[in-house]
C-alpha cells in the first residue's frame, strides 16, 4: 500500500540520538546525529587518525584512536552504526533460480563457498534482494571477513561499545541518497574515490503498484589501475549510458579525468545533505558521508537494511519501536479500548433510562393488571353460571335415579354433584346392600365407600359413597 508523504513523515516522528563510524584503513570519521520529531541534524563531526608506530601493531592504533572518541559518545543513549570501506569486505551478485525463493538464506549458504575465496564458517554475510532478472532472483551479496570484524567488535566491547549494525559504504551511501533526494526516478550512479580507488553504486527505481521502490542495482570497486584500463571504462560507461543521474563524492578528479567520452553533470552528493540536514554547515570533510549513511539507520532513514554484525539475520529485521512510537501506539490502544468499552457503558446508560420510564409506568400498568385479574375472575363465574344452566337437567337426572334405586329405608344427609361424579353420605340398615344396588343403575358406576362404616346405638350405619356418572353415547338431557 501507498502511503502519502506526509504520512510516512508523521510515523517517524520521533527524538532519537544515532552515532555512525566510518571506519578505513587510516583514520576514523565520527559523526553523532540526533531527530528532533521530524527535524535532523548532524550535531558533531570527528576524524582520528590510525597512527602506527614504530613498534605499535594495528590493533593497538585502532584502539588508541577509539579511546580519543570516548569524549564525543554516550553509549547508554546513542545508538552505534559502523560503516566498512570497501577494502574490508566483499560484494558481489547472485543469480539464483526461482525455486530458491522458498528458503533464500539457505540458497545463499550453500551459494556461499562458491562466489568468495572463504569457508563459510569465516565470514560473516548478508544480502539484498534485487528482484527478478529473467528467469533468475538476483541478489547482492555482501561479506566481512569474522577476523577482521571480530577484531573492530572486540576493541569496540572494551570500551563498553555495542554497535547495532554494520553494513558497507554500498549501502551506506545509497541509503544517504536516497534520504537526501527522497528518493529517485529512474536508474541513477554514485561515483566515489578514496585511496587510489574508486567505487560506483548503481541504484534503480523498481515501479511496484502506484509507486516506486528503489534497489541496489551494482556496486564495483577497484583500483584506479583497473578503472583506467579498459575493463573499468567499459563497466563505468556501460553503467553511465542507461543511468541519467550522477553524483559524486570524495576524489573524483581524476577519475573523470582518466575516463574518456562525454560524461553527464555531476551532482555533489556532500552539498545534498546540507539543505536536508537543517541547520548544518558543509561537512568538514566527505568522507564523513559513509557515517552519516551508517547514523540514519539509528534514526529510522534507512532503505537498504544489511547488517553484517554475528547472528543479527538470526535475530530477523524487524524494527523496534521507539519509545515515541511506543507512546502513541499505547495511546491508540487505549483509545481503542475506550471506545470500544463506550458501548456497554452506552447501553447501561440507556437502560437505566428505560428502567426509570417503566417505573414511571408501573402505577398504570398495575391497574391494567387488577382489571384483568377482575375480567378474568368475572368470565370464570359467567362460565360457571353458563354451564350451570347446562348441567341442570343431568342434576335431576341423577336425584331421579337415586329416589328409585335406594330403598326406602336409605336417608341422604349429603349430596355433593360435581362433573361427572356424585358423592352421597347419609344413613342405612345396611350399608354395603347400597353398592350394588347403585352399580345395576345405568346411571352409576364404578361406586365405592369415601370412608369405611359405622353403626350407630340406633342400629343404622351411616355411609359415604362415591360414583361416577355413566354417560351414554351422547349427551344426558333431561327427563
Amino acid at each position: 500500500m501507498i502511503y502519502p508523504r506526509w504520512f510516512h513523515n508523521l510515523s517517524r516522528a520521533d527524538f532519537l540520538k544515532s552515532v555512525g563510524l566510518y571506519v578505513t584503513p587510516e583514520r576514523l570519521f565520527l559523526v553523532r546525529m540526533r531527530r528532533n520529531l521530524l527535524r535532523l541534524s548532524v550535531v558533531e563531526e570527528e576524524v582520528r587518525e590510525i597512527a602506527l608506530g614504530a613498534d605499535g601493531t594495528y590493533r593497538q592504533a585502532l584502539g588508541e584512536a577509539i579511546r580519543s572518541l570516548m569524549p564525543y559518545l554516550e553509549p547508554a543513549k546513542e545508538s552505534l552504526y559502523i560503516c566498512l570501506s570497501p577494502h574490508q569486505s566483499i560484494g558481489c551478485q547472485l543469480f539464483l533460480p526461482q525455486v530458491a525463493e522458498e528458503n533464500l538464506p539457505a540458497a545463499v549458504q550453500y551459494e556461499l563457498e562458491r562466489q568468495l575465496p572463504f569457508r563459510r564458517e569465516e565470514v560473516y554475510y548478508d544480502f539484498l534482494p534485487m528482484g527478478k532478472k529473467g528467469d533468475k532472483i538476483a541478489l547482492f551479496l555482501f561479506a566481512v571477513p569474522k577476523k577482521s570484524l571480530d577484531e573492530l567488535l572486540d576493541i569496540l566491547s572494551a570500551f563498553g561499545l555495542k554497535p547495532k549494525g554494520v553494513e558497507t559504504t554500498a549501502t551506506a551511501l545509497s541509503n544517504y541518497l536516497l534520504f537526501c533526494t527522497g528518493g529517485i526516478t529512474g536508474r541513477a550512479l554514485v561515483l566515489g574515490g578514496q585511496n587510489h580507488a574508486w567505487e560506483v553504486i548503481g541504484l534503480n527505481a523498481r515501479t511496484n503498484g502506484w509507486g516506486q521502490d528503489p534497489e541496489l542495482a551494482f556496486a564495483h570497486w577497484l583500483p584506479r589501475a583497473d578503472w583506467i584500463q579498459g575493463l573499468g571504462r567499459e563497466i563505468f560507461h556501460g553503467c553511465l549510458g542507461e543511468s541519467p543521474r550522477l553524483f559524486g563524492w570524495g576524489d573524483t578528479a581524476d577519475f573523470l579525468l582518466s575516463v574518456e567520452g562525454e560524461l553527464v553533470p555531476l551532482e555533489d552528493l556532500p552539498a545534498l545533505g546540507e539543505e536536508k540536514l537543517r541547520g548544518n554547515e558543509r561537512m568538514a570533510h566527505p568522507f564523513f558521508l559513509p557515517a552519516v549513511g551508517a547514523a540514519l539507520r539509528g534514526l529510522r532513514e534507512s532503505t537498504f537494511p544489511v547488517n553484517l554484525l554475528p547472528g543479527a539475520r538470526d535475530e530477523g529485521r524487524g524494527r523496534v519501536l521507539s519509545w515515541l512510537n511506543a507512546c502513541l501506539t499505547v495511546l491508540l490502544l487505549i483509545g481503542l479500548i475506550v471506545w470500544g468499552g463506550s458501548y456497554p457503558i452506552r447501553d447501561e446508560i440507556r437502560l437505566r433510562q428505560l428502567q426509570r420510564e417503566n417505573r414511571k409506568l408501573e402505577p398504570s400498568v398495575q391497574a391494567l393488571r387488577r382489571e384483568e385479574e377482575e375480567l378474568h375472575k368475572l368470565h370464570k363465574e359467567m362460565s360457571f353460571f353458563s354451564g350451570f344452566a347446562e348441567r341442570r337437567g343431568e342434576i335431576f337426572l341423577v336425584l331421579d335415579e337415586l329416589s328409585r334405586v335406594l330403598p326406602n329405608s336409605a336417608y341422604l344427609s349429603n349430596l355433593r354433584y360435581r362433573a361427572g361424579a356424585v358423592e352421597l353420605q347419609g344413613s342405612a340398615e345396611s350399608a354395603s346392600n347400597l353398592v350394588p344396588l347403585l352399580e345395576r343403575s345405568p346411571l352409576f358406576k364404578n361406586v365405592g365407600f369415601n370412608a369405611p362404616s359405622n353403626r350407630g346405638r340406633d342400629n343404622r350405619e351411616t355411609f359415604s359413597l362415591k360414583a361416577e356418572i355413566e354417560r351414554p353415547q351422547g349427551k344426558l338431557t333431561s327427563p
